[in-house]
């Protein structure tokens, strides 16, 4: 999904004023910071124009990861939370998701750094007619502080910064702060999805559900699990980034715990489908476990059906 048009125009307006050679520069040395230098449980953001900078070079990847998770979760029978909080909310990339999928009546967007809360803060509130209530932003520090109570809780791209222990104490306290869906979103890296499975496990001992990705709640028994979404590019994304490609791919791991037991028993695509002529070939996590299923054509519509699976779909093969 792509950004909507009102938040592509507010990206624009904010870079007004700035030198494209300057935004670049910014883009660039944050991105070496997040792979080579990041302090656990503090900013790297140094200022307006990194503030800005991660905006226009991150917030298309980071809004379409989160688009596609939330639409796992709009797929929820009888889902349609009225208040979501975002822990981490960077320049606002899960609100602008969230409110594509679900009428929000109460939206709390936590985020610790000022500029980038600053920025997230202008962007909403420059586009009410958008949000069906305008965010609120609050200054938030997920190690000190009580997260606020709501139907949906969301982080992304946050408890990787944290050390250990404070992983597992923030994962705890956005558990208890969850009435109905907790949503969470890493980077796609081998160490984050070891995260990830540990996050499933404290949860499920927590009397959480896990409805995405995952179709049981068994043992995790993949060693790699992760996603993607392809992601178009504007010409200051392509000055930001420093490339010419009009996209790029963005992967991710996630996470969709719940209060309720939803029937999750449907396998889901965990790779790219391999198509050749006459047949497609699936990966699929299912409750038995990890399995590939070729189809032909003689599978007549499960043929069909698998010829337009994606990576990353629920796969429900019909006869």
């Amino acid at each position: 999904m792509e950004m909507p048009s009102v938040l592509k125009q507010k990206l624009d307006v904010l870079s007004t004023g700035l030198k494209q050679n300057d935004i670049k520069q910014s883009a660039r040395q944050l991105s070496f910071r997040y792979r080579n230098e990041i302090k656990r449980g503090q900013t790297l953001i140094g200022g307006k124009n990194d503030s800005v900078a991660y905006a226009v070079s991150r917030m298309p990847a980071t809004f379409g990861a989160l688009s596609f998770v939330l639409e796992q979760a709009f797929a929820l029978p009888d889902f349609a939370p009225e208040t979501m909080v975002d822990v981490g909310a960077g320049t606002g990339s899960a609100v602008w998701a969230a409110s594509c999928f679900f009428d929000l009546q109460s939206v709390t967007c936590l985020e610790r750094s000022p500029d980038m809360r600053a920025v997230g803060e202008k962007l909403t509130e420059s586009a009410q007619n958008f949000f069906s209530a305008p965010p609120v932003w609050r200054d938030f520090d997920l190690i000190r502080d009580n997260i606020p109570r709501a139907d949906l809780v969301t982080a992304s791209y946050v408890l990787n910064e944290l050390n250990e222990k404070d992983r597992l104490n923030a994962l705890l306290k956005l558990w208890n702060a969850t009435q109905n869906v907790l949503v969470l979103v890493e980077p796609a890296m081998p160490e984050n999805f070891r995260h990830i499975k540990e996050y499933r496990k404290t949860l499920i001992r927590n009397g959480a559900f896990i409805t995405a990705p995952c179709p049981h709640q068994n043992d995790c028994l993949n060693e790699w699990c992760h996603f993607g979404c392809r992601v178009a590019r504007s010409k200051l994304h392509r000055i930001a980034k420093g490339g010419e490609a009009p996209f790029e791919d963005e992967k991710f791991c996630y996470l969709i715990a719940t209060r309720r037991q939803y029937d999750t028993v449907a396998p889901r695509v965990l790779r790219r489908p391999v198509i050749e002529t006459g047949k497609v070939t699936l990966s699929l996590c299912a409750p038995e476990g990890i399995t590939e299923r070729t189809f032909s054509k003689k599978d007549g519509t499960a043929y069909k059906t698998a010829r337009k699976a994606k990576w990353g779909d629920v796969f429900i093969p019909t006869a």
